[in-house]
């Protein structure tokens, strides 16, 4: 999702939201109810895990080479 647009949560109580600020409990709720946008979801709780153990950076690196 870096270097796509950021994708806005269009439903519920997070509407109007960008992905990277919902909370997540309820990116866990998209993905363990199999919602229809359940892989906006995924993709960033990927990310925040990524960035957790600081992988992040190094899964951008070798993106741009």
């Amino acid at each position: 999702m870096a270097n796509e647009e950021t994708a806005i949560c269009d439903f519920g109580l997070h509407q109007g939201e960008p992905y990277n600020k919902l909370p997540a409990s309820f990116l866990n709720w998209m993905v363990g109810n199999n919602h229809q946008k359940s892989h906006y979801a995924e993709q960033e709780l990927q990310r925040r895990q990524l960035a957790a153990t600081g992988q992040l950076n190094t899964q951008m690196s070798n993106k741009n080479v």
